[in-house]
């Protein structure tokens, strides 16, 4: 079987496309997460696949075989981190913060 040759242009139009996904994926599918539960399960599931496709195209990037600017690297490698912190606080971090006491609940 032939392998699948990825070249620089490829890889960053591929990374653009996987972008552009999480952000309308999100918006979109996070207007209909606060009646159903089962599409916040998607979206999370989603964005995590398009950020973990996104690091690996990232690591290809930066073998030496791409001759491309470092900072464009870089660059494209932050974008990647936003994504991934993104979709930890806003999926994951809301589980994890303690309840909020109303002012009858409150000790003092």
């Amino acid at each position: 079987m032939e392998k699948m040759k990825l070249n620089s242009k490829k890889i960053i139009v591929w990374l653009c496309v996987n972008y552009g996904i999480f952000v309308l994926a999100f918006f979109s599918l996070g207007l209909f997460g606060e009646k159903y539960r089962m599409v916040l399960w998607i979206n999370f599931f989603l964005d995590v696949a398009i950020c973990i496709i996104s690091f690996i195209l990232n690591i290809i990037l930066f073998s030496t075989k791409h001759k491309i600017s470092l900072l464009v690297k870089i660059l494209l490698f932050l974008i990647t981190s936003f994504f991934v912190a993104f979709t930890y606080y806003a999926f994951i971090m809301p589980e994890m913060r303690p309840e909020r006491h109303t002012e009858k609940e409150a000790p003092f």
